[in-house]
């Protein structure tokens, strides 16, 4: 018996060996080891939280300034593309009082913008580590605030097309069309600008497009999912139930995004056809591996 299995472990050691020769198995393995040093689960729940709190504040905001929208709620649900069920629960959760735009004023919107940038820091770190280039100094700065501003202009967009698209024939097929390309731009724009563009545009819009296509797959899991978190959630634990769904769902966006971003890495070092229709036949030392720290 212990011959036996002896005979098949050696088997598949000489199998995953030749296996490893290959190019999709070359790729499988950088995609693996880029993703174990990345540390993405750490890496995920930081991002998530900063997103809950240095975004979510400013969307708040953003939101009060709309006279026509009934509040952060229902502005958030429509940019997660939720059903109208979901919808009405998310609108419940958060106060519709339009008087927090007033309150807060241009200033405060300033300081809330300038206060999310650390979320922009996070991204920026996890980016560096992933692609191996130094963190660019304080001297693109404005860089932080120009990603929240993306992000945030994204969600109020989606929000926007939500709305554009009720009444049209196969209103859920121009969602994620539509979802599908906001992402797109935004998660290219986003490392391009936090790196100073020393990534080539090509990787990082394949990367962008890996991004987009896992957020769009989220969001049709999520018109399922996010109904039965609210409503155990509110039931259970009220307010903080609420809460800890918002940072769940965060935490699956962030890790899409980190997984994403570590699938673009691997595919542009691929020696063969894929990797040179990634990065391009002109940039193939671009993505050379060069080793930080962050």
């Amino acid at each position: 018996m212990t011959t036996t299995l002896e005979r098949a472990r050696r088997r598949a050691l000489r199998i995953a060996a030749r296996y490893r020769r290959t190019p999709l198995g070359r790729l499988v393995q950088r995609t693996i080891d880029g993703f174990v040093a990345i540390e993405p689960f750490d890496r995920a729940m930081t991002l998530a939280a900063q997103a809950f709190v240095s975004v979510v504040p400013v969307m708040i905001v953003i939101a009060a300034f709309r006279p026509t929208e009934p509040g952060f709620g229902r502005f958030m649900a429509d940019a997660m593309g939720l059903s109208d069920a979901t919808r009405d629960a998310v609108a419940d959760s958060v106060t519709t009082d339009v008087t927090v735009g007033s309150s807060v004023g241009v200033l405060g919107l300033l300081v809330a913008v300038l206060s999310a940038t650390a979320y922009s820091r996070a991204l920026e770190r996890m980016y560096a580590k992933v692609w191996h280039v130094p963190r660019p100094g304080l001297r693109s700065a404005w860089r932080w605030v120009a990603t929240v501003l993306a992000v945030v202009l994204a969600v109020a967009l989606l929000g926007l097309m939500r709305e554009a698209t009720e009444g049209v024939p196969l209103p859920q097929v121009w969602d994620f069309v539509l979802r599908l390309i906001v992402w797109t731009v935004v998660w290219t724009y986003v490392p391009w600008a936090l790196l100073r563009a020393t990534i080539p545009l090509r990787a990082l819009a394949f990367t962008g497009a890996v991004t987009a296509v896992l957020m769009c797959v989220l969001n049709v899991v999520g018109i399922v999912y996010l109904p039965i978190v609210l409503e155990s959630g509110a039931r259970q634990y009220g307010v903080l139930g609420l809460v800890f769904a918002y940072i769940g769902w965060l935490f699956a966006f962030s890790f899409a995004l980190v997984l994403a971003t570590v699938v673009g890495r691997a595919c542009a070092e691929d020696e063969s056809a894929l990797g040179r229709l990634v990065r391009g036949r002109r940039n193939d030392s671009a993505t050379a591996p060069r080793v930080v720290t962050g």
